[in-house]
């Protein structure tokens, strides 16, 4: 037992390096197969859809992602100086129950999406214990290779994980984002307003349009322009982007929308407007509501 959560007294430097990247190679195969996705360093995310590449990336963000908060959370807080190796290899190393995770779900545990409320319960309750071991492995990992305990191990090790959880999605967002989404086609780009002086002598259906258009071109940056106050802050920029990735991930990679059958109804205060998206995996559609002031006040994919 005392070997399953921590087996850096024995394992460690290279010999451990080459063991984790190798179970991480398998977990990415394997991952890809049962549409079992890593998007962070945390991150378990069941029925989405990506390529294999796409699958190998997020485990050498993860394992990156890991290796530097803990190596500079191990210079600044150990007395010794950690030797990079070691903290890279034991980190690798500790993801390994995340192999035999992938491998359970060979069995008709993974949600096929995001409205598959049983299985999502069923697959949460399978991968928590994974979860949970996989952190004690890192946290001895951690405490072994950087030579640290009590309070101060405990304390930076939190501290560094939640710092590699956010570098992981960070680098997601901003620069693997195409990994996961569609490409956009540059000889199709259309400019889009975002003066407000612009947007306000826009008709509806004008505002719908472009947002779509700006779906289609991954311009996140222009459509918070049409948003009323209340979604521009649940709705910014870096927010709506990491939303379209996990969409992506769950429908697989956005093709088109179809402008020819868009629909408008309206309703007391509201206005809404339908739009068919595309995706790999099957046909959502984008519901934008507009307010008695032409402003977006909800956006849905259903």
């Amino acid at each position: 037992m005392k070997f399953l959560i921590n087996p850096f007294d024995r394992i460690a430097g290279w010999q451990a390096l080459a063991i984790g990247i190798t179970v991480m190679a398998f977990t990415a195969v394997v991952g890809q197969i049962n549409h079992v996705a890593f998007d962070g360093a945390l991150d378990i995310h069941g029925g989405a859809t990506f390529s294999l590449s796409a699958s190998f990336a997020m485990q050498a963000v993860n394992l990156l992602a890991l290796f530097l908060t803990m190596w500079l959370a191990g210079v600044c807080f150990s007395k010794s100086k950690p030797r990079a190796i070691d903290v890279a290899g034991t980190m690798a190393l500790a993801r390994t129950p995340m192999l035999l995770l992938v491998v359970i779900c060979f069995l008709p545990v993974v949600p096929e999406d995001f409205y598959d409320i049983p299985r999502m319960i069923i697959f949460t309750l399978i991968i928590l214990p994974f979860i949970i071991w996989m952190i004690a492995l890192m946290y001895n990992a951690y405490a072994v290779s950087c030579n640290l305990k009590g309070g101060r191990a405990v304390v930076s090790f939190i501290g560094a994980l939640l710092a590699a959880e956010i570098v992981s999605k960070l680098i997601f967002i901003f620069l693997l984002s195409s990994l996961f989404t569609n490409t956009p086609a540059t000889g199709a780009s259309v400019t889009i307003p975002v003066e407000y002086t612009e947007i306000a002598n826009m008709t509806i259906r004008q505002k719908a349009e472009n947002v779509v258009i700006a779906f289609e071109q991954g311009d996140f940056k222009a459509i918070p322009a049409y948003f009323d106050e209340t979604m521009k802050k649940a709705l910014p920029e870096s927010t709506l982007k990491l939303t379209w990735i996990q969409l992506n991930f769950l429908y697989g990679k956005f093709e088109k929308a179809d402008l020819d059958g868009l629909e408008e109804v309206s309703s007391d205060n509201n206005h809404i407007v339908r739009v068919p998206f595309n995706f790999q995996k099957e046909k959502r559609h984008l519901q934008l509501a507009f307010n008695s002031k032409g402003e977006i006040s909800g956006l849905y994919i259903k």
